[in-house]
């Protein structure tokens, strides 16, 4: 699979803009069948953390607790939006109605203020009448390489706490180890609002003919309160819902705005595919701007916000529900496909 769509000269001197994809054990097949078996121990994780919360029904296995829901967002493409970033129904000037889940990305219900990674979720409706799924953290990369590193790490974190850094010495040695818990750290972290967060794809998909991307999703409102202004959040950081209270609050009487930029892939040395722990940096290849997501004010607080928010909580999101044209690429983003489904059929069936 080849893409020319002028990538940067990879100092390496491989042959720019040359990808592939390749599957864990040699075959399509064999790294189906392997996914089977991670998915059968994410579910193992799902009846984990249920028991462990003391809930009567299942959770999702990771992202549990939602924090904004709403389902009147926009998606406005760039009307100078270059031809090669255009692709199937995204093209200059469409304007995509959105669906928007913002959330904490544990898989147990704990206060807003707790150090954790956040996810977007976006379901966009195009003209056709198909949905597109967007799905991002707010963390450039993943911490695990690929998806049997993941689900290895989300067993041994949903164990006791005094065995997870033996196991993981055991299971990764200590170089890796670090490297994971460096990265966990970093991650994870006391959110300033999710309106101020950035969202990034970490894996790469597809893109129609300008190949592999990443893409983020950036804060473009002036976030911050004029100085000496009183704190928009009309409740304590502490609280269990302190950043559904300052979206809330923000949104209360201005839309709350995202510009999404896609990132191109250059080489498998400076922006591989298969491994999702490795950072695409600007340096190598520029982030393109391409859409603005618009959530109108609204207050999200009424029974008819919560309502909104319950509909939206209820989707089971996944970036395989998309346009071949934008399919997920990667070690990590082929798992989810299995994974998800395994999860979604445990939790759906609450």
């Amino acid at each position: 699979m080849t893409d020319g769509h002028g990538s940067p000269q990879d100092p390496s001197g491989a042959t720019p803009g040359v990808w592939r994809e390749i599957y864990h054990g040699g075959s399509p097949a064999a790294e189906a069948e392997h996914f089977t078996d991670l998915a059968d121990v994410v579910v193992g994780i799902q009846r984990t953390n249920q028991r462990k919360s003391g809930s009567q029904v299942p959770r999702r296995t990771f992202h549990a607790k939602i924090v904004v829901g709403v389902d009147n967002a926009e998606l406005a493409f760039r009307d100078d939006l270059p031809a090669d970033l255009q692709a199937g129904e995204l093209t200059a000037g469409a304007r995509l109605p959105a669906v928007v889940r913002l959330s904490n990305a544990s898989g147990a219900i704990r206060p807003d203020g707790s150090p954790d990674l956040r996810g977007a979720a976006l379901r966009l409706t195009l003209p056709s009448g198909r949905e597109h799924d967007l799905l991002m953290t707010s963390y450039p990369v993943s911490h695990a390489r690929d998806a049997h590193q993941f689900v290895e790490i989300a067993r041994i974190g949903a164990g006791p706490k005094p065995l997870v850094l033996p196991r993981m010495l055991v299971t990764f040695g200590p170089s890796e180890t670090a490297r994971v818990l460096h990265n966990l750290r970093q991650a994870n972290r006391p959110s300033p609002g999710l309106a101020r967060e950035s969202y990034w794809s970490r894996g790469a998909v597809l893109w129609g003919d300008a190949g592999p991307v990443r893409f983020r999703l950036g804060p473009l409102n002036p976030l911050s309160p004029p100085e000496g202004a009183a704190p928009r959040t009309p409740s304590p950081s502490d609280s269990p819902d302190a950043l559904q209270a300052d979206f809330a609050a923000r949104l209360s009487d201005s839309p709350v705005r995202f510009a999404l930029h896609v990132q191109k892939f250059v080489s498998e040395r400076l922006t591989p595919i298969e491994d999702g722990a490795v950072e695409w940096k600007e340096s190598d290849s520029p982030w393109l701007p391409v859409a603005v997501l618009t959530i109108p004010p609204q207050n999200i607080l009424t029974a008819q916000g919560r309502a909104a928010r319950d509909h939206v909580d209820a989707l089971a999101f996944n970036p395989w529900n998309a346009p071949a044209e934008f399919r997920p690429l990667g070690n990590l983003n082929r798992a989810r496909r299995t994974v998800y489904a395994a999860s979604a059929r445990r939790w759906q069936a609450r």
